[in-house]
């Protein structure tokens, strides 16, 4: 609050009730509760139609643009064919409610690229806690109920995050908003894990805070318990930077704590307190983090830095602070996909909401303005020098944040030589940090702006008005530019390359929004003018400091409201993978693995993406929800040799993704690819016509290779690039001839004499997504080939005796089967998920245990100081 004149003390009531501690901490209870509410109540508010209508967050827009689900919806001109949300977000949320619904530990995904550990991926969670809500809830409600719980969550730990470290229920709920509500939030709501791993790194850093103020290991361990929880919800690829957060919290205090002169003593304890953390939280977590590391040592994702490019943000987008359209709104795939060959990344801006600028630029303006002995002329007076070194902390790491999405090109190219960096090319998701940051700047500086006295505020108020004076000539300046490049008449022709043609091209998309101005340039500005007027009432007291409080907030969340409607709308959640005729056929004939074809990949995030006369056919990993096997799909990890496998067949040149535009191969036939997906005006020679629905035509391929066989020849080699060696040969027939793999063979690649029985017979009577089953039966002892792909942590068995598995055909696995009739099953459990659930329990115990010790511990010394107390008395 600001300083009170003489006249306002005088008239406080000598009541002493007035000064009751109990009171006064009723009261701040019942704020605390009523801000609260107010939170939810902003979200319930913003998504009330998925509360109350039960509609869905998934993007119908973009599953209307596929077939077969979307055939009856009509042509839609939305501009995408394919998002992350709906071909992998949702679609693993599918699969991990089937699993458990069907009494299954989700750990091995079957129904893409024939196969794939997705208990490892880093983005599934198989064991977060949210998953519950499909209990209660179908998949495309309950996905969207518990996005918005994670959104809730988040937006009041973080309000208990700043009241505790020293914000006042008023800069505590400006923080929140702007957490919540931001665009980085908002644009990120859907994503799997994101805010599941974000709502908890306020409660993290909070026990990490009372770890370093009260010297207390019993804090750290909490504080590991939740980094932990993190892992456990979260998004992996953001987890280095929740981690690095923490790590550099610790240092930064052990650093203060060295300037103060408080001892090396003091300096060990925090970093002590710092291994503390980090060792429960990753031990808590290994099950977690431990298999996607494995993967990654397996995975097409382990290519160098400056193969794999970068996705940044460039420093000029730090002005979607004010205007957050200027590059372009979200989903513009017209601006997007001119500035990703750049490497940049379109989608991402910093806009925090206009009147947030206020209190943070305001927190800015005095800590550069002040130092220690300066602090009883400004709001600084009013916090305690943990509170500012605290500050001090956030804006360093919004700055770090800021760096690391912007200098991108300048450190990316170096990650090649480390080799856990080398999978880190999205440097923007550092935003996490940033918004982290902001939120909490945003809080003290309310603080301070409503706490300062007012020369000080009447300086910030004409340092205010020069920045709306500065936004207004710009605007200005652009608008009058545009309408000179537009005279001008400058113009690109539809085939022309080359960098002035980048230059016109991008200079048109950019100038058009201001010819004339739109209302995501106009109403920035008018909430700069309005936010820039209210600072000035204050300062003049001509405002109260809770009516300049109360026009903040509303201006906030009303234009976050505003910014929120470019990004995720709600729909129809019926329109989300119904029901189709194609996959009903689908689940009523034989078992095959499905080939959909043409791929479709080149039409997204296309200007005419969707308004063509041709929609996409089921993009990788949209027939997961139906449970039908394919060996196409898109996962950010996954094991490299079936890529190497898929090349064979035709390039892979995307590194996310599996997909064929072939639809005849030897080696589609040995995939066991026995039907083919295709437009319905498409023909394929050679192939049978099943059917011809809802814009698809099904077709069966007779060449299709069972999926579980007999070898007819074997050739054994010594390694995997020496299998791909005599796989690519001319000539060699995968019909025929199985390459195995064996350490211990000769050094040449030879043939074995075993050939397979005519009268052999091969029968899969059990299929799980973790278990197969194959009856067998054979005359000669042969080398018994599954199709699906094989993957450490895969046990083989022989009528319960285990028998080794071989990599078959670069991707298969293969197993030595003696003549007879036997019962061969393959089973699902990698060692390293067993043993770091060991380290995970044992962790579990270890920290119950400490945390237990050190309670009685502290009440014993709590106890002995008030005996002593007594005994003075």
């Amino acid at each position: 609050m600001r300083v009170e004149s003489e006249a306002e003390i005088a008239a406080i009531p000598s009541d002493p009730r007035h000064l009751d501690p109990s009171r006064v901490s009723t009261q701040n209870s019942s704020r605390h509760i009523l801000n609260l509410a107010l939170i939810a109540v902003a979200i319930i508010a913003l998504f009330w139609r998925v509360f109350f209508l039960g509609e869905t967050l998934i993007d119908v827009r973009t599953l209307n643009n596929q077939l077969p689900w979307g055939y009856s919806s009509g042509q839609s001109d939305h501009q995408y064919n394919r998002r992350d949300l709906t071909d992998t977000y949702v679609t693993r949320e599918y699969f991990v409610a089937a699993a458990y619904r069907d009494g299954e530990f989700p750990m091995w995904n079957p129904y893409t690229m024939a196969g794939h550990p997705i208990y490892a991926d880093g983005v599934t969670r198989t064991l977060s806690p949210f998953l519950l809500v499909y209990k209660f809830f179908d998949v495309p409600l309950g996905y969207s109920l518990a996005r918005l719980l994670e959104l809730m969550l988040g937006a009041m730990l973080m309000y208990i995050f700043l009241v505790t470290i020293g914000a006042s229920p008023n800069g505590a709920l400006m923080g929140a908003f702007v957490f919540a509500l931001s665009a980085h939030s908002i644009l990120h709501l859907t994503g799997l894990g994101w805010w599941g791993g974000l709502m908890w790194l306020p409660v993290i850093l909070l026990f990490v805070d009372r770890a370093i103020r009260r010297g207390s290991y019993a804090h750290a361990l909490l504080a590991g318990v939740f980094l932990a929880v993190q892992f456990f919800c979260g998004y992996l690829p953001n987890q280095i930077y929740y981690v690095g957060a923490v790590v550099l919290y610790y240092l930064f205090f052990a650093n203060v704590s060295r300037r103060d002169g408080s001892g090396s003593r003091q300096i060990r304890r925090l970093l002590t307190m710092l291994v503390v953390t980090l060792a429960a939280g990753l031990a808590l977590s290994a099950t977690q983090w431990v298999p996607s590391l494995e993967l990654l040592s397996h995975s097409n994702r382990k290519i160098v830095g400056a193969e794999l490019g970068y996705i940044y943000m460039p420093p000029w987008y730090a002005a979607t602070l004010v205007f957050p359209t200027l590059f372009g709104s979200a989903y513009d795939t017209k601006i997007l996909t001119l500035f990703t060959a750049l490497g940049v990344s379109h989608d991402h801006i910093l806009y925090l909401g206009i009147a947030s600028l206020a209190p943070l630029g305001f927190g800015l303006y005095l800590l550069k303005r002040t130092s220690r002995n300066e602090l009883s002329k400004t709001g600084f007076s009013r916090i305690d020098g943990a509170a500012r070194n605290r500050v001090i902390f956030f804006v360093m790491l919004g700055a770090l944040s800021l760096l690391l999405m912007m200098a991108a090109p300048l450190y990316v190219p170096i990650t090649r030589y480390i080799p856990i960096l080398q999978v880190i090319r999205v440097a923007v998701r550092a935003g996490v940090l940033f918004l982290f940051a902001s939120s909490v700047l945003v809080a003290f500086g309310t603080d301070l702006l409503l706490d300062s006295e007012a020369d000080v505020l009447r300086r910030f108020a004409r340092h205010a008005r020069r920045f709306v004076l500065g936004a207004g000539l710009f605007v200005l300046a652009a608008v009058i530019g545009s309408y000179l490049i537009k005279l001008i008449g400058i113009t690109v022709q539809a085939g022309e390359r080359g960098r002035l043609a980048f230059i016109r091209r991008s200079t048109l998309a950019l100038t058009a929004q201001f010819t004339p101005p739109n209302l995501s340039i106009l109403i920035p500005l008018a909430l700069l003018i309005s936010v820039a007027f209210a600072v000035w009432a204050f300062a003049q007291g001509r405002l109260r400091s809770k009516s300049f409080l109360f026009c903040l907030a509303a201006l906030l969340v009303a234009d976050l409201f505003w910014n929120s409607r470019q990004f995720d709308k709600t729909f129809d959640r019926s329109g989300v993978f119904p029901r189709t005729e194609i996959t009903d056929l689908l689940h009523s004939l034989p078992h095959g693995r499905v080939l959909v074809t043409p791929s479709g990949l080149e039409t997204n995030r296309s200007a005419s993406a969707g308004a063509g006369p041709v929609k996409i056919i089921a993009p990788p990993n949209t027939l997961i929800p139906y449970q039908i096997s394919t060996v196409s799909g898109k996962n950010q990890q996954f094991p490299k040799w079936y890529r190497e496998f898929a090349s064979l067949i035709e390039p892979q040149p995307n590194l996310s993704h599996v997909v064929f535009d072939e639809h005849r191969s030897p080696f589609l036939d040995v995939l066991n690819v026995r039907y083919v997906m295709t437009h319905e005006s498409a023909a394929m020679d050679g192939y049978e016509l099943l059917t011809t629905a809802e814009g698809v035509s099904l077709y069966e391929n007779k060449s299709a290779m069972p999926r579980a066989f007999f070898a007819d020849r074997t050739i054994e080699v010594t390694n995997h690039s020496e299998a791909l060696r005599v796989l690519s040969e001319s000539g060699f027939d995968p019909h025929t001839t199985v390459v195995v793999e064996k350490g211990n063979a000769r050094a040449a690649a030879h043939e074995t004499g075993i050939a397979r029985s005519a009268a052999a017979l091969v029968s899969i009577i059990e299929d799980a997504r973790n278990s197969v089953v194959i009856q067998t039966e054979n005359q000669t002892e042969g080398q018994l080939v599954l199709s699906d792909n094989y993957y450490p942590g895969w046990r083989a068995f022989v009528d319960g005796a285990p028998v080794e598995i071989l990599r078959a055909n670069c991707t298969m696995r293969a197993v030595n089967v003696p003549a007879g009739r036997h019962l061969v099953s393959f089973e699902f459990m990698p060692s390293v998920f067993s043993v770091t659930a060991y380290v995970s329990l044992v962790a579990a115990a270890l920290t119950l245990s400490g945390l237990i010790l050190l309670s009685i511990k502290r009440r014993r010394s709590n106890g002995h100081d008030i005996q002593q107390d007594q005994t003075h008395r």
